[in-house]
């Protein structure tokens, strides 16, 4: 489906019967990301996914692009779809929007689930993020399964070759003027102070092994969000929502449940 949200068309899926999950994919990523756990969630909520402007099926203008404007995109898909409050789950670069998303709209937010995510990027990663972005932005995307392997821990990599090669294939598949708009974004920012302002029930997932999100992040939320539970995985990357489905997928409903009886 698609809907129209400031001008521009974004493309999104709402499935399932029950109270309102909204789930935002990763950088370079779409609402495909969540094929393999979004019906398992549509059996108890309406699950609302959506690509992220510059990405998968939604319109790609040029940048800047900011989280605070991801945010906005997302809180005006809701009001256009008709989702007035929902539990909000997101992964990697999704996690980043959700947590702006909860401080600059927190009417919309019931509860927060933040996968593979951190609430600032240090100098140094900083550095790494823009020089990427410049680099794709020059020369485009070339399919690596080395660099998409290392969203992986080594062993899932091994195992699953197949499963790293096509990563690495819709990667490559992205704008990468978009994609690099969007990588600036989500490696140039620091609210770690603001968090104390989420007050919604917070679960925060992170894998032991993460090298691109490494753990000491997740501990930062941990820290800074009142009402919030760190859940760590042992023998888990990155991409968590492929790594380890089914852990996710019965964590995610457990921890909403729990919100939704406890209200």
């Amino acid at each position: 489906m698609y809907t129209t949200v400031d001008g521009l068309r974004f493309h999104y899926t709402l499935e399932g019967q029950g109270t309102d999950l909204i789930l935002i994919h990763g950088l370079g990523g779409s609402v495909h990301d969540w094929d393999v756990i979004a019906p398992l969630l549509a059996q108890h909520h309406r699950v609302l996914r959506w690509d992220v402007r510059g990405f998968g099926e939604s319109d790609k203008p040029a940048g800047p692009y900011s989280a605070q404007l991801f945010a906005r995109d997302l809180a005006g898909l809701c009001h256009t779809v008709g989702v007035s409050r929902a539990h909000v789950a997101g992964i990697s670069m999704g996690g980043v929007i959700a947590q702006r998303l909860a401080l600059d709209s927190p009417e919309l937010v019931r509860s927060l689930t933040l996968m593979s995510t951190s609430s600032e990027v240090g100098e140094q990663a900083q550095k790494a993020w823009l020089k990427m972005a410049e680099s794709i932005e020059q020369r485009g995307f070339s399919a690596n399964p080395e660099f998409a392997a290392r969203i992986f821990t080594p062993g899932f990599a091994q195992a699953n070759r197949e499963q790293v090669k096509a990563l690495a294939e819709r990667t490559a598949a992205n704008n990468p003027h978009a994609y690099a708009a969007a990588a600036r974004a989500i490696g140039t920012y620091n609210w770690t102070a603001e968090l104390n302002r989420i007050c919604v029930p917070t679960l925060i997932l992170q894998g032991r092994e993460d090298v691109l999100t490494p753990p000491g992040g997740s501990v930062k939320l941990s820290r800074g969000i009142t009402h919030s539970r760190l859940l760590m995985l042992s023998e888990c990357g990155h991409a968590m929502t492929m790594e380890k489905a089914e852990v996710v997928t019965n964590a995610l409903l457990a921890f909403v449940a729990g919100v939704e009886f406890g209200q």
